[in-house]
């Protein structure tokens, strides 16, 4: 009918816009997966004066602030929950070498204890050879010390966030474990080489005389060893507790 509005066409136009808008939403979420999340756009309407270029020039400005700012809360967040994992990991490891060094400081007493129960018996056999009921035993039980949580703060990048002094507290102690470890196993290769003669295949009571000079050295060697990593023991003990005091 003349005059008459178009029902069809406006519904037509209607849809049309609905769809359109659809779809420019659907490209937008697509497109917002494979871009950055910061998007800085141009004005959508044209800058005539100089007063227009301020004021958009002021909003981008202003939400360039909000969006660096927001990031960078971010990130501090993120490292200081880095930081807390990485000083609540270290004092948990800490307190358990502590435990580890107050035991090999009484399995280090035993053992230095046991060198010298075999230079004795050494001697004792170097003197009566065919004393058969007397024996060497070199043997050492040691419990080393963990740096799993030092290491792990180190390559996540934790130590980075931390003041230096508290760094330099955690390297200092952890290098001085690395220390007692290398000891601990250089001390027990020692040990067990000192035993060499015995293993030669010849009746104890036929040594030749060396050898027994060669066994008393070495038993005596792996003792002041014992000795020596015991006094490591006990520094590191001593540094561990006051790191666990701060």
């Amino acid at each position: 009918m003349p005059g008459c509005p178009n029902h069809d066409a406006a519904s037509s136009r209607h849809d049309w816009d609905d769809a359109t808008r659809i779809t420019i939403a659907l490209n937008y979420l697509q497109h917002s997966k494979q871009e950055p999340p910061m998007d800085v756009h141009a004005p959508h309407e044209p800058v005539h004066t100089w007063r227009d270029f301020a004021i958009h020039l002021t909003i981008v400005t202003i939400g360039l602030f909000i969006a660096l700012s927001l990031e960078a809360l971010v990130e501090h967040i993120h490292n200081v929950h880095l930081v807390h994992e990485a000083r609540e990991n270290i004092r948990i490891e800490l307190e358990a070498n502590h435990k580890a060094a107050q035991d090999d400081l009484n399995l280090l007493a035993k053992n230095i204890q046991n060198q010298q129960n075999n230079i004795d018996t050494i001697h004792t056999l170097q003197a009566h050879p065919d004393a058969h009921h007397l024996s060497v035993n070199n043997s050492m039980d040691f419990e080393s010390l963990s740096d799993a949580a030092w290491r792990t703060a180190r390559d996540t990048g934790a130590l980075g966030f931390m003041p230096y002094n508290e760094v330099q507290r955690y390297s200092d102690l952890y290098m001085l474990s690395s220390l007692v470890n290398q000891n601990a196993i250089e001390t027990g290769k020692a040990d067990f080489l000192s035993e060499v003669p015995f293993e030669m295949g010849i009746d104890p009571s036929h040594l030749p005389a060396e050898e027994y000079t060669h066994l008393l050295h070495d038993n005596a060697a792996v003792k002041i060893q014992l000795s020596t990593l015991k006094q490591f023991v006990q520094q590191y003990d001593a540094q561990c507790l006051d790191v666990l005091k701060h």
